[in-house]
């Protein structure tokens, strides 16, 4: 179905499925077995209270995987680079 999918807040029954993480480093081993399979880009948000990253499940359908932010900070928007990860850097 990921090909009729439409933009963010526009997929009709479900848009994405968030899971949190226990802890950073249980964030960043599920951050490298999904870039292991190409999953992800590798790619975090600093969103502020938590660090987000998106990955595609089997089927297409868009999940994130956040924890709680290892440094506190203001609210911020999508595409804010969490400090410490590089895309494609496990």
């Amino acid at each position: 179905e990921a090909s009729r999918q439409v933009p963010m807040f526009g997929r009709g029954r479900l848009d994405h499925v968030g899971f949190q993480a226990a802890s950073l480093e249980a964030f960043n081993e599920v951050r490298r077995r999904l870039m292991a399979k190409d999953a992800t880009d590798g790619y975090v948000s600093d969103f502020g209270l938590v660090y987000s990253c998106f990955f595609r499940d089997p089927d297409g359908l868009e999940c994130e995987v956040v924890v709680t932010s290892p440094t506190p900070g203001p609210t911020t928007g999508p595409g804010t680079p969490a400090p410490g990860y590089e895309v494609g850097v496990p």
